[in-house]
C-alpha cells in the first residue's frame, strides 16, 4: 500500500473510492490500507468495479471541496 497526495488523481485520493484508507485531517494525504477497493462513482467511472489504488478515470473527484 502507498501514500498519495490530494493532487494525484488516483483512486486512493478520489472521493468515490471505497477501499480502506487513512486520511489526514486536512485531506491532503491518503494512506491506502488495501490495494483494491470498489468504485462508487457516477456513470462513466468504474462504478461497481473493484479498482486498484493507483487507477484513475475521467470522473475522478477530489475528496474535499476547496
Amino acid at each position: 500500500m502507498s501514500t498519495w497526495s490530494s493532487n494525484q488523481q488516483v483512486c486512493a485520493s478520489c472521493r468515490y473510492w471505497c477501499g480502506r484508507r487513512k486520511i489526514d485531517f486536512m485531506a491532503y494525504f491518503f494512506d491506502a490500507e488495501e490495494d483494491r477497493g470498489e468504485c462508487a462513482g457516477p456513470a462513466g467511472s468504474f462504478r461497481g468495479i473493484e479498482t486498484g489504488e493507483a487507477s484513475s478515470c475521467s470522473e475522478w473527484e477530489a475528496f474535499r471541496k476547496e
